[in-house]
Formats: structure tokens, C-alpha cells, sequence
């Protein structure tokens, strides 16, 4: 019995060790990795100096060429800087580079990647394109909404940077659920719509933020600079908006 359970352990290592074997020969050849990185890390430490990371990459481009990879963390990073390998990434091979990234902002605020701008490619995001391009951005749909825009611009001397935020935001509304965030409204309606409004403005700056988990996923736990707790606060103001905005149409 224990030579019959010796050679099935061998036959299943053996089946193993020839599956990698054949796995390893299929790998394509890879784009020049960057030297210098560092376990665990890997190239942050050279992105994360004095110099802009915009000019540490242009270096980059400099040694290795157009194209080449760094490891952002435990996630390897493709970085092309060459608009014909561009065209070919994003046009003939467009479906091989067509996920979004997961990330800690995306996870929580976009309902775990289910929202149509971040959900993964497939069968569900084919189906969402779909409703949005029937529903929302069709010939006829666009002509029903081309007064909204006109509307919106009252001419009034205003401070540029938030009433152009809140005009873009009304005019989505207006398309999606019919009505905007008016500022004719009782003072708690007002208070509530503000909030949304920052949510919304906190959901894009965060977006922009280096969150350390998303470079080493197991450290997500400690919330290294408290950023998931501000995105569950954000995502919370934001849903809270959205069920009152519900509420009143």
C-alpha cells in the first residue's frame, strides 16, 4: 500500500514538473525590465525620490527604450512611451489591455468594480456599454438633451472652478435621472446636496492618490495613511446623496 502511494505522489509530481516545463516554453518574450529593483518594492524607491516621476520615467525611456516594465510593488507595470507601440496597445490589441486596474479607491466607491466605468471587461461590461449607448449617448437621446447644457449657463458672474464642476454634474444628472442639484431648495436639501457634491470631488482626488495597498496588497489591513477609512467615509456621503436624490424624484 505504501509503495502504491509513493509511486502515485511520484507520478503526480512528475505531472506537475512537465505541465511547468511546458508552461515556461510558451512564455513570450517580455519588454526590458528596469534594473534596480528591490524585493517586496520593487522600483518604487526610484520613483518615489526628489525628481518628478514623469522625468525619472523620460530616464527611463533614455536607457531602455520605448517600452519596457517595473514592477509597482508586487505589479508589474507596463510603460510605453511611443505612440506607434500606443496605436498598436489600445487599437490592434485593444481587448489585451482593455481591464481596469483594481484598485482600493475603485473597489470601494464603485461598488466592487460593478459601475460600468470600472467594471472588468466581459460579457457584463458588454451589456452595460449596450444600455448605456441605447439609453444615453444614441443620436435621438443627445438631441432630447441638447438644452440642457444652454440651460445650465445662466450667465451669471460665479467663481469658475466649482460652478463648472456643478455644471458638468447637472448635466449628467439631468441625462441619467431627469433632474439636477438645484440651489432653489430648502436649506437641508442644500446642506445634502453640497455634501454629495464634495463627495464627488473627494472621490476624484482620491482617485488620484498613491494608496500603498494597491502596490502591496497584504499591508491593506494596517491602512497606511488611513486612506480606505476616508474612502468608506466618502463612498457613504456619496451613497447617502444618491438615496436622497432618489427619495425626492
Amino acid at each position: 500500500m505504501a509503495i502504491i502511494f509513493a509511486l502515485f505522489l511520484l507520478l503526480v509530481l512528475l505531472i506537475r514538473i512537465a505541465r511547468s516545463i511546458q508552461k515556461n516554453s510558451h512564455i513570450r518574450k517580455l519588454p526590458p525590465q528596469v534594473a534596480g529593483a528591490w524585493p517586496v518594492i520593487g522600483h518604487l524607491h526610484l520613483l518615489g525620490g526628489s525628481q518628478p516621476a514623469h522625468t525619472t520615467l523620460g530616464n527611463m525611456v533614455d536607457k531602455y527604450g520605448p517600452v519596457f516594465t517595473i514592477w509597482l510593488g508586487m505589479r508589474r507595470t507596463l510603460v510605453v512611451s511611443s505612440w506607434e507601440i500606443v496605436k498598436e496597445c489600445f487599437t490592434t490589441n485593444d481587448k489585451a489591455f482593455a481591464n481596469r486596474p483594481k484598485v482600493l479607491v475603485t473597489e470601494v466607491m464603485a461598488y466592487n468594480y460593478a459601475t460600468f466605468a470600472f467594471s472588468q471587461y466581459g460579457s457584463y461590461w458588454h451589456k452595460k456599454r449596450k444600455i448605456v449607448t441605447l439609453k444615453f449617448l444614441s443620436n435621438h437621446r443627445l438631441e432630447m438633451f441638447e438644452h440642457v447644457p444652454e440651460f445650465e449657463n445662466n450667465n451669471e458672474l460665479v467663481e469658475m472652478r466649482n460652478w463648472f464642476g456643478d455644471i458638468t454634474l447637472n448635466v449628467v444628472l439631468r441625462m441619467v435621472v431627469g433632474k439636477r442639484f438645484a440651489r432653489d431648495v430648502t436649506k437641508e436639501e442644500n446642506e445634502g446636496n453640497d455634501r454629495c457634491r464634495q463627495a464627488l470631488r473627494d472621490f476624484m482626488d482620491l482617485s488620484g492618490e498613491f494608496v500603498v495597498s494597491d502596490a502591496l496588497p497584504y499591508l491593506r489591513w494596517l491602512d497606511l495613511g488611513g486612506y480606505e477609512r476616508v474612502i468608506k467615509k466618502t463612498a457613504n456621503e456619496f451613497r447617502l446623496g444618491a438615496r436622497r436624490m432618489a427619495t425626492r424624484a
